[in-house]
């Protein structure tokens, strides 16, 4: 049984494939919006003295370099035999699967080779090549079928209020729909990582912080939640990783998920101090999907 609860508690409606990305706001008590994952394929970032690109990790997308500047020159037989790379849900430039693709705004004219990742059967969802072109309106890129077919060219502009904005290949359009970034402090999403034991990447259920204004760390599992208070805080174990909650706060043990509820979670947004603990992951009929918290402003 869950404890009982002494702060706020709310249930992230996710669904039983986990198809929501629901965007909580801590410091409003409430979410503020939400998308499907399978709404797009990559993330262009917003801000003004950053590139990055970053696929999909709620789908478990994949990408190779291939080591070749010639868009005509690549072909289904590129993806074999290559070294394919999640895009971890850390948020930081040095692990990003793309990269570093060029001297900003000028390309290196690299072609990445794309695994678009699988949908909520497992079904792979197949494959494409990109290039990025420069960086002058926008991300100007282009991309097409590993046979050339389907050639598209794109340019996605920039939008300040927003961390990212993002592109669908599939309705070849740019996507607005994440909330602009003052008004969110955490995300329930799908993202990916990499069982390095088992050489698997891997699709995890998790938590993960808006990374313009929010930051988290694991404060310990040993702590009476309800006495935890700002004295408790150690600022110098906030990580600039998105996934400072992150997913370990539950473990898939005989064909169910187990919560570790005694997971004392610290984060900060405009310089409040919040404690987080997750209750559940299941809702009233026994449906996966619905993963309840609860959190309380530290005083």
């Amino acid at each position: 049984m869950p404890p009982s609860n002494i702060g706020t508690v709310f249930t992230a409606l996710m669904g039983v494939d986990y198809d929501k990305q629901l965007y909580f706001n801590l410091q409003s008590g409430s979410f503020v919006d939400s998308n499907s994952r399978f709404d797009y394929d990559l993330a262009f970032d917003c801000d003004a003295g950053k590139f990055n690109i970053w696929m999909n990790g709620a789908k478990l997308m994949l990408l190779a370099h291939s080591g070749k500047t010639s868009f005509d020159a690549i072909s289904s037989t590129d993806t074999l035999n290559k070294s394919w790379q999640v895009e971890f849900g850390y948020g930081l430039a040095d692990s990003n699967a793309i990269g570093k693709w060029g001297n900003y705004p000028i390309s290196n004219n690299e072609v990445y080779l794309l695994n678009l990742g699988v949908d909520d059967q497992g079904n792979n969802l197949g494959y494409k090549k990109l290039a990025v072109k420069d960086f002058k309106d926008g991300y100007n890129i282009v991309f097409a079928n590993l046979d050339g077919s389907d050639l598209t060219n794109a340019i996605i502009a920039k939008d300040q209020n927003v961390n990212f904005v993002y592109y669908s290949f599939n309705s070849k359009a740019v996507k607005h729909f994440e909330p602009v970034k003052d008004n969110w402090d955490f995300i329930f999403t799908m993202y990916s990582t990499y069982f390095y034991k088992e050489h698997l990447p891997y699709k995890v259920t998790g938590i993960l912080t808006n990374p313009t204004k929010t930051h988290a760390y694991l404060m310990d599992s040993t702590s009476d939640f309800s006495k935890i208070t700002i004295k408790d805080v150690d600022n110098s174990r906030f990580t600039i990783k998105r996934d400072g909650v992150g997913y370990e706060w539950k473990r898939y043990e005989y064909g169910e998920y187990i919560i570790n509820t005694k997971y004392n979670y610290i984060i900060v947004s405009d310089d409040r101090y919040f404690k987080l603990r997750m209750l559940d992951f299941y809702d009233a009929g026994g449906s996966k999907g619905y993963p309840k918290f609860e959190y309380q402003e530290l005083k």
